[in-house]
């Protein structure tokens, strides 16, 4: 009879624990319908004034520039305002005097002295722990679920615009996700003060005499049965690797996964083009249980394990992650909207957001470098992200500063984000360029009243869409202004290839206007002009200068007829290089306009940063500046050159093989004579179409004087000579 007693007794003790644990589920994880005003609703106010739902619903200006996480040594501050905020909402919460359940907290702290009385705290505890990931799973599916049914209208409206319009499609996106980021923080935030108060109320009890689990006389039977709660850490892990994989799952497109997956196990060895099936992970939980096996060993077997237990202390306890398993499939979370980097203001300014809020409630925990993200996840590629070496202090918003809570959310931004924003900028990039008409003519981009090539009107859009992008996501570390260089820079070589390939011969033989424009002195003249030119609106190629010019390309001539094959013939080279200075010049104007918005954006951080960022900001552009300024110069040079020669060598023509002994006087000018007004109207009449009158001066500016030289310093050369012939002349 005792027996069977005892048998119900225990029945009823364990259907007892596994309600008050499900009870307390209920409450940590915001199932009971008392725990509503504390899921994040918009409009809900705090004791201090401040709402929940509203510190969700953050912008990207939040978190000023230059803010810094909350230091050490306010962790206790923080924790102490956060339990003082949590004692005034119970006060407010107390609707019910009759429902035990009204109070939330209270009710958790009756069901957890509940434990202690069945001395089952420590069994409790740990099934909370084990649930953790499973419960926040839930809670993320909850919301998703909530989000779509209130937002159906939206999230159908994006699909439809996706189709006809990218702008409202996106926007429609942003919102929908701005609802869904907005709840979800805020339950979190609430589910880790559900936690942290769960934990507090434990410890509390365990220090009360009444609640002692022994007599005193007996320590060390005391010390085993004491409770061993979890820890806030175990909750901001899971945490954390949910904000992971949300951000990962969001912001990096299923193709983008895989490739990243592929080329991870390349990097170790993997045969190129294959996916492992498994690899392998470590995981802490059991740890301890690990390390007890190594002690009892040490202490047996202390001669035979010096080597072991120097590397147990790095030795994990591996689990194998099957890549394919449909387990890891099931744990994905439903996507409200296609995968975009474009959506990655508002999920990582929010989640940057809620972390900064959290941070005092989690003290020491939050700092230092993140942990390895449990395998149960399944998300291989952010595992290995958040495990990484933690971000230099180069890259730091704030020298010297130490890590703070956010920091895995800065590795995620610098190991995953990035580079799938530049292998995204890099794949519409070569989309644009590779296609057979990008250096066509726009005809629907003008720059000072003239085309500029396809390529560029495409381009200049995807730089300041990335600018925008990344300067809203200016509180994360990383080499941002990398992106935008990089485009930069692989569109100036694009230019300079089709440059290359216009000043060569289909001989492969360089054209001697290309090769004289590259004369430091020829190029300083320029340069003089140039300015005038963009000074006082005039070419400026009247003065001493002139004749310097002359002297220059005589000297580079050196008493020699310029042949045939040296000179451009083939209007269409002079056209594209005409076209090329044009595009060149409108994209130096757009350059400046994108690196003016980072600079704005830079001077928001405090002095010494803001200098600092500003100066490396500053070189960077001038070295992309020039480079661009250089070929676009050059471009110009090419084509003033290309003219003289063209003047020169007629004119040489004309000298050297006309005949000026004439028996009557000539009907027409010189064959070569006509030949060379021919090509100057033809080279002039095309480049009226591609170049503003300022840019036209330059080039034909000064061939008059040019001409009169020639003449007069060929008269050496006519043989013969009468009056007939100075008529001709």
């Amino acid at each position: 009879a005792l027996a069977g007693l005892r048998q119900q007794l225990e029945k009823e003790k364990s259907d007892l624990l596994r309600l008050i644990i499900d009870e307390l589920h209920n409450h940590i994880y915001l199932k009971s319908p008392y725990c509503e005003r504390k899921m994040g609703v918009e409009g809900e106010d705090d004791v201090d004034g401040t709402g929940v739902g509203t510190a969700a619903g953050i912008s990207a200006d939040d978190g000023a520039l230059g803010q810094k996480t909350p230091a050490r040594g306010t962790d206790a501050a923080g924790r102490k305002k956060a339990k003082g905020l949590r004692k005034a909402k119970r006060v407010l919460d107390d609707g019910d005097q009759n429902n035990p359940e009204a109070d939330s907290f209270s009710y958790v702290e009756m069901l957890i002295e509940s434990l202690v009385a069945l001395d089952n705290t420590n069994e409790a505890m740990q099934e909370i722990k084990s649930s953790i990931n499973l419960e926040l799973a839930r809670l993320i599916d909850g919301v998703i679920n909530e989000v779509e049914e209130r937002n159906k209208a939206l999230i159908v409206k994006s699909k439809v615009s996706d189709q006809q319009d990218d702008v409202l499609a996106q926007d429609t996106e942003h919102e929908v996700l701005f609802d869904f980021t907005r709840i979800l923080f805020a339950r979190l935030e609430t589910v880790l003060e559900y936690h942290d108060y769960v934990l507090d109320v434990v410890r509390s009890l365990d220090r009360r005499e009444r609640y002692s689990l022994s007599p005193t006389a007996n320590a060390s039977h005391d010390r085993s049965r004491r409770a061993r709660p979890y820890t806030i850490g175990d909750v901001w892990d899971a945490i954390r690797a949910e904000i992971l994989a949300l951000l990962k799952d969001y912001l990096i497109p299923a193709d983008a996964r895989t490739l990243g997956a592929i080329d991870v196990a390349q990097g170790i060895g993997a045969k190129p083009g294959i996916r492992d099936l498994f690899h392998m992970e470590r995981i802490g939980d059991v740890s301890d249980a690990a390390e007890s096996l190594y002690s009892q060993i040490d202490s047996q077997f202390q001669d035979l394990t010096v080597s072991v237990s120097g590397k147990k202390r790095n030795t994990g306890t591996p689990a194998v992650i099957d890549e394919y398993a449909d387990h890891q499939h099931n744990m994905r979370h439903k996507l409200l909207v296609e995968p975009n980097i474009e959506h990655a203001p508002v999920m990582l300014n929010t989640a940057l957001a809620f972390t900064k809020r959290v941070a005092p409630l989690l003290g020491s925990v939050a700092h230092g470098s993140p942990s390895a993200i449990l395998p149960s996840v399944g998300r291989s590629m952010v595992g290995e992200m958040i495990s990484s070496t933690p971000t230099s202090p180069n890259s730091a918003l704030s020298p010297g500063s130490e890590p703070g809570a956010d920091e895995y959310l800065q590795v995620f931004f610098k190991k995953a984000f990035l580079p799938r924003a530049e292998a995204r900028a890099m794949q519409l990039f070569d989309s644009v360029t590779s296609a057979s008409d990008a250096f066509d003519v726009d005809l629907n981009t003008y720059f000072n009243g003239r085309p500029i090539f396809r390529s560029a009107a495409a381009i200049v859009p995807l730089l300041h869409s990335f600018g925008h992008l990344l300067n809203d996501l200016h509180s994360f570390r990383g080499e941002n202004w990398g992106i935008l260089l990089q485009l930069s820079t692989k569109y100036y070589e694009k230019c300079w290839e089709l440059f290359r390939d216009t000043i060569r011969s289909p001989e492969n033989q360089v054209y001697t206007s290309a090769k004289w424009s590259e004369t430091p002195d020829l190029l300083q003249l320029f340069n003089q002009k140039l300015k005038l030119a963009n000074l006082r609106a005039r070419s400026g190629d009247q003065g001493g200068d002139v004749d310097k010019e002359i002297r220059l390309e005589e000297g580079l001539k050196t008493e020699r007829s310029l042949h045939l094959s040296e000179l451009i013939f083939d209007v269409k080279r002079l056209v594209c290089a005409a076209q090329l200075h044009q595009t060149l010049e409108w994209l130096l104007m757009q350059l400046d306009k994108v690196a003016a918005d980072r600079a704005k954006m830079l001077s928001g951080y405090d002095g010494a940063t803001s200098t600092a960022l500003l100066k490396r900001h500053e070189a960077d552009k001038a070295k992309v500046v020039s480079r661009y300024h250089a070929l676009s110069v050059q471009c110009l040079m090419t084509l003033r050159i290309e003219v003289r020669a063209h003047c020169t060598y007629y004119l040489d023509l004309a000298t050297r093989e006309g005949s000026y002994k004439l028996d009557s006087d000539a009907v027409e000018p010189d064959q070569y004579i006509q030949a060379l007004n021919a090509d100057i109207s033809t080279i002039e009449e095309k480049m009226e179409s591609c170049l503003p009158a300022d840019r036209l001066n330059l080039i034909f500016g000064g061939i008059s004087v040019l001409m009169a030289h020639i003449l007069i310093v060929n008269t050496r050369y006519i043989r013969h000579f009468n009056d007939a012939g100075n008529r001709k002349m």
